[in-house]
């Protein structure tokens, strides 16, 4: 009776669930799993749950599988690939469990497709409106206080000609005029940070050089890039994250990993972007950053990568540096 009721709830539950022996087998499926993957309960049992997985995660099994033996229980997110070669984002919840005498991996599968279609939507929202913002907030210090800045200076050149040159006055005048021009030049400085115009005149190579530039000659990092095989020219939002992403990299290198050089690569084939980026700093366990609130500058990187098609692969250890490959999908119209 009780293994009725075992198979009653196993096989009406609308998640999927998979029963793997500890090498990664299949030893039970219950419908939700045949129905959404489109497999007969017969010939998912022939196979192992790397099987199912796309490309993009088969090489993760292993991992997840140690992960799991280790912590007793592990939730994790990978992707399944149904017969006819859809494929369905899932969260994985799995736990040890005595099966039929031995120690097996129950795990249960939700589809989060939809979910995460959603959370790229809105991250695509937030980031585009922050783009507007920026523009709108420099365009105001381009236009709006720029000229006053202008005028207040062309008064006070005004008013050095008409001092006598022996007067005191005129080294306050000087003063004024030095102050106002650096005021401006401040003012530019921002709005440029802000939303670079050359970004948008000259294209993403020619903004991550001009930004590179000004960090070395700080000389608080050595920066040597390597843009000679990018030559899309998009000037789109895809170059404008890219370009923040870099700026973000750097930061974090400078405030965190006691670097003393970066390298930086960015090139192109006919369908991707393709972004190296490696500090030689203190490094850092990449796993504990990223599920710790510390790491939330590494997973704001991921999600904006995330809303331009792209992928992160962040690689890192301790004393050992950092390595980060951004791949990011460019579509042909």
């Amino acid at each position: 009776m009780e293994e009725q009721k075992y198979q009653i709830l196993f096989n009406n539950n609308s998640d999927e669930i998979y029963v793997i022996d500890l090498r990664g087998y299949l030893l039970e499926v219950n419908s939700a799993a045949c129905q959404n993957l489109g497999y007969s309960r017969d010939e998912l049992l022939q196979k192992r749950i790397k099987d199912i997985n796309s490309e993009k995660y088969k090489h993760l099994v292993t991992n997840n599988i140690d992960m799991i033996l280790q912590n007793n229980t592990y939730t994790y997110e990978t992707e399944h690939i149904a017969k006819n070669g859809q494929l369905f984002q899932i969260e994985m919840k799995s736990k040890i469990i005595d099966y039929q005498g031995q120690k097996a991996i129950m795990s249960i599968a939700r589809n989060i497709t939809e979910r995460k279609a959603l959370e790229k939507k809105i991250i695509s929202t937030v980031i585009e409106t922050e783009e507007k913002e920026r523009k709108r907030f420099a365009a105001d210090l381009h236009d709006g206080l720029g000229p006053i800045l202008s005028t207040i200076k062309l008064y006070a050149d005004l008013l050095k000609s008409k001092i006598d040159k022996n007067n005191k006055i005129l080294e306050l005048a000087e003063n004024i005029d030095e102050l106002v021009e650096l005021a401006i030049a401040t003012s530019k400085e921002i709005s440029n940070n802000i939303t670079p115009t050359i970004l948008h005149d000259f294209g993403l190579c020619s903004a991550i050089s001009e930004f590179c530039n000004y960090i070395n000659k700080t000389k608080s990092v050595n920066i040597e890039t390597n843009l000679k095989h990018y030559n899309f020219d998009l000037r789109d939002f895809t170059e404008t994250i890219l370009y923040q992403v870099v700026k973000e990299l750097i930061n974090n290198t400078i405030k965190h990993a006691n670097a003393q050089n970066i390298k930086i690569e960015l090139s192109n084939t006919e369908t991707q972007i393709i972004l190296y980026y490696r500090d030689d700093g203190d490094g850092f366990d990449i796993e504990n950053m990223l599920k710790n609130s510390a790491g939330l500058g590494l997973n704001n990187i991921i999600n904006k990568i995330k809303t331009i098609k792209g992928a992160c692969d962040f690689n890192s250890q301790q004393g050992e540096g950092m390595f980060v490959l951004i791949a990011v999908k460019i579509e042909k119209e």
